[in-house]
């Protein structure tokens, strides 16, 4: 599969099945693929904490806020749930210099696309809560939690469509899940 084949596979999937584990050997690789991002004047301010033990995904699970645009939606039944999930914390004791908010995004695609070459989807969550995920994880207050990123074996079909009037997300009757995204000359503004 090519890189654009892979963009075009990577997206957020929020159901799973979680009978299938994932491994510490399989974390392990996408912290590696996270590290060797691009960084903000190398400063390198990321740091992750991985989970796939079934009682601490429990836990951690009950502290993440789903797809805020699907309000009818309460977040994955306990079958369908991540089997496991890559933390990403920011130092703050990193240079000034350190921009953690844009290699959060540069390591995260990284592990997303590392994740799904391998079959494996993916969710980038930011809307959480924060003091009982510190607490949960013992998060020294030396660093600043950013994000958690879901995974395991998808379990849901996600279409992408072209942008009508509205970019929100959204699912049908049968569950299937409708992402509208612009088309690349709606986006492109100019050529010189």
């Amino acid at each position: 599969m090519d890189i654009l084949q892979l963009i075009t596979k990577n997206r957020s999937y929020r159901r799973f099945d979680n009978s299938r584990k994932l491994e510490d050997t399989f974390l392990s690789e996408l912290v590696d693929a996270a590290r060797l991002s691009q960084s903000g004047a190398n400063a390198q301010p990321l740091r992750y904490i991985t989970v796939n033990t079934p009682d601490m995904c429990e836990k951690l699970y009950a502290h993440l806020l789903w797809a805020g645009r699907l309000k009818e939606w309460d977040g994955p039944v306990e079958e369908e749930r991540p089997t496991a999930y890559v933390v990403v914390l920011a130092d703050k004791q990193a240079p000034k210099i350190a921009m953690p908010l844009v290699d959060s995004g540069l390591a995260m695609q990284n592990m997303c696309l590392y994740a799904i070459s391998k079959g494996v989807g993916s969710c980038m969550i930011g809307n959480f809560i924060k003091p009982e995920i510190k607490k949960l994880l013992e998060i020294d207050e030396r660093y600043e939690l950013m994000w958690v990123v879901a995974l395991g074996y998808p379990v849901e079909n996600v279409v992408l469509e072209t942008v009508k009037d509205d970019v929100a997300y959204h699912r049908d009757a049968e569950g299937n899940h409708y992402v509208p995204k612009y088309k690349a000359e709606d986006i492109l503004l100019n050529k010189f």
